[in-house]
């Protein structure tokens, strides 16, 4: 018996290690997947084309470039065939027009969709060379033609040029009317920003502001307040949108803010912009113009009074001021002067703020000097006998037309003393807190007493 345990038992250790030895040897793997990885990647590209021909009116695409130039936008529509007609309205095209070429979507370490076919709209802004200039930096404007497929569904396509790799988004459009976009996109920005408005504020999440100028040009300088603009200058694009518009990047980008914004659309009542980052109201960044007093003390802006619209002793006395005006004579003759308007700006070239009255038939104005001061964020004072004038008052522009008009117009004396013996609330009027553009001086005292200035 004990033979044939020992035996047994030695064929059962045999057939273990033949086992064993059959299964080391062994250097395939059962497939985990049931197609090919070609099979696959071909399956991933046919899915991406089928979203992009299926947006039925086309998409919008916000492009940008690697340089600091604004963003372009482009409305596009692909089709089974490979085409894809591609549309543009701005500064390169001369107007809206449309162009066909041809696209696929290729795999390079994942989906890329390329537009491989020259487009004249489309690959100026990946050209070395576009203007076809001697002085050519072989860069041009730094774009793509080429974009990796980062994220895609029927409702947003995420991707990164291939190249120089800037942030695209696309979105499908609503309609057919691609001619109506353009100047829907137009209209959105001209609403969001006026280029006579010289400064912005965008205050971020968590109370941080930064200074916004050159807004209207799509490519924003922003300084932290308080901060040096030489040294500490961020230069930012942006694309416009029907609704708002998207920054290049997420603005601040450093490490050191947890609150940075990239997209703004106008709050729900239309006031302001609010990034959409943080959910939009109150828990995102807002862009604002400075309080209504504070845009009276910027230089580059000109206010021109609506005298259609005046109240009370100022309705009465600007008429006495135009017939003061009428019945002006030099020397027995009469000057058969019209007022065409007064506005309120900065006489640049003397360094006074002032009352400008503008004559029909002329190119010159005269310029009343005035010190305007504000008393907090709705108040203001327009000052035309304050001591700091130093007898400026009447210094006029350098023709002198200001010291004429103030010699031979008595009137223009006293409407220029009754408004500075008044303090004036200031409100809004037309436009918004970020393009403000119509603004109500009345007068704290006898609201009866008022006019309105509108942005020239």
């Amino acid at each position: 018996m004990t033979v044939k345990i020992a035996k047994y038992v030695s064929l059962a250790a045999l057939a273990v290690v033949a086992v064993a030895t059959t299964a080391s040897c062994s250097r395939e793997e059962d497939d985990i997947w049931e197609r090919s990885a070609a099979e696959r990647l071909n399956d991933a590209k046919n899915a991406d084309i089928a979203i992009l021909c299926a947006a039925q009116h086309g998409w919008e695409m916000l492009y940008f470039t690697e340089s600091d130039a604004m963003g372009v936008n482009f409305v596009m529509k692909f089709n089974t065939n490979g085409s894809v007609t591609i549309a543009a309205d701005n500064a390169h095209t001369g107007g809206y027009k449309e162009e066909t070429s041809a696209f696929d979507v290729i795999t390079d370490d994942g989906p890329v969709l390329t537009f491989n076919t020259y487009n004249s709209l489309f690959h100026r802004y990946a050209d070395p060379d576009p203007d076809h200039s001697q002085d050519t930096d072989g860069v041009g404007d730094g774009g793509d033609y080429e974009f990796k497929i980062m994220s895609i569904s029927n409702e947003m396509i995420y991707m990164r040029g291939k190249k120089h790799g800037a942030e695209i988004y696309m979105y499908p459009l609503s309609d057919d009317n691609w001619e109506q976009y353009f100047i829907d996109v137009n209209d959105n920005l001209n609403r969001m920003f006026n280029a006579s408005i010289p400064t912005l504020w965008v205050t971020l999440a968590d109370g941080k502001r930064y200074s916004i100028t050159k807004a209207a040009t799509q490519v924003m300088d922003m300084v932290p307040e308080g901060g040096d603009a030489i040294t500490e200058t961020s230069t930012l694009s942006y694309v416009a949108t029907r609704n708002g518009f998207r920054w290049m990047n997420a603005f601040p980008g450093n490490s050191d803010s947890s609150t940075p914004a990239r997209e703004f659309v106008f709050n729900s009542d239309g006031t302001y912009l609010v990034s959409t980052d943080f959910g939009g109201g109150t828990a995102g960044a807002t862009i604002k113009a400075p309080v209504l007093s504070e845009l009276f003390t910027e230089q580059a802006t000109v206010w021109n009074i609506d005298t259609e619209n005046l109240g009370g002793a100022i309705a009465s006395r600007y008429q006495k001021l135009v017939d003061g005006f009428a019945a002006a004579t030099n020397g027995g003759r009469p000057l058969n002067w019209k007022v065409s308007g007064l506005s309120i700006l900065y006489d640049a070239v003397n360094g006074f703020p002032a009352l400008a009255i503008s004559l029909h038939g002329s190119s010159s104005q005269g310029y009343i000097h005035c010190v305007r001061k504000p008393n907090g964020d709705n108040g203001m004072k327009i000052d035309f006998n304050d001591s700091s004038l130093d007898g400026k008052i009447f210094t006029g522009s350098p023709s002198q037309n200001g010291r004429t008009f103030a010699q031979l117009v008595p009137e223009l004396t006293e409407f220029c003393d009754y408004l500075s013996s008044i303090d004036f609330t200031i409100s809004l009027a037309g436009g918004s807190e970020v393009n403000p553009n119509r603004i109500l001086f009345e007068n704290a005292s006898n609201a009866n007493d008022y006019f309105y200035v509108e942005l020239q």
